[in-house]
């Protein structure tokens, strides 16, 4: 009812989005991570932690998360860089499937976490905040390989765990994952932004990993 008379006054997709019970799951789930160092803050509703004293690079939004899993598990950087409208039209359905498994969202948004502490400390080029869509594909592939279970599948369990135990703490296997996607994404040369919005640039690096 409500989105068949918001036609003229827009009511942002990600409203009815965080009324899934998995999102109310997903929201469950990073808060098991209390007291951890890899601990991220899954925001359901907006500015819900407000005047909490966490730190902004810890929190991810439903919207946010949304892109990371796109980009991750359903190899489609290029609908997350650049296409946010078309990835809710085209992937939320499977995104915010009420039987996936909730790890599915930490993993990938962990290694964004990551990602974005090591770029911001310089320990990895500055540049790199632009490919990090296609990064999270690298990564998932070089940690957990290629071959992507089903979300809602008994086996997405272990695979995401392999991501979530590399990259739980920060240190030495975090830098080298990422260093080694850094790398592939190097190699690609010169990447314009139109190159970035097309499918084929993430084929041709993930058949750089060996």
């Amino acid at each position: 009812l409500v989105r068949a008379t918001n036609s003229q006054s827009k009511v942002d997709e990600t409203q009815f989005l965080s009324l899934r019970p998995v999102v109310k799951k997903i929201e469950q789930y990073f808060n098991t991570y209390e007291g951890l160092d890899g601990r991220l803050y899954f925001e359901r509703r907006d500015r819900q932690y407000i005047g909490r004293d966490i730190p902004a690079i810890r929190i991810f939004n439903l919207h946010v998360a949304a892109k990371c899993v796109a980009a991750m598990f359903l190899q489609r950087p290029d609908l997350s860089f650049k296409y946010p409208k078309r990835m809710y039209d085209e992937l939320a359905p499977t995104i915010f499937s009420d039987d996936n498994r909730e790890i599915v969202f930490y993993a990938a948004c962990l290694v964004l976490y990551r990602l974005h502490l090591l770029v911001s400390n310089s320990t990895l080029p500055q540049n790199m905040r632009r490919f990090k869509w296609h990064i999270l594909v690298l990564v998932r592939a070089i940690v957990a390989g290629k071959d992507i279970p089903k979300l809602n599948s008994r086996q997405i369990e272990p695979y995401c765990q392999r991501l979530v135990d590399a990259f739980c703490q920060h240190g030495e296997p975090v830098i080298e994952s990422l260093q080694k996607a850094v790398e592939i994404v190097e190699s690609m040369g010169e990447v314009t932004n139109d190159r970035l919005k097309r499918q084929t640039i993430m084929d041709e690096m993930l058949a750089k990993i060996g």
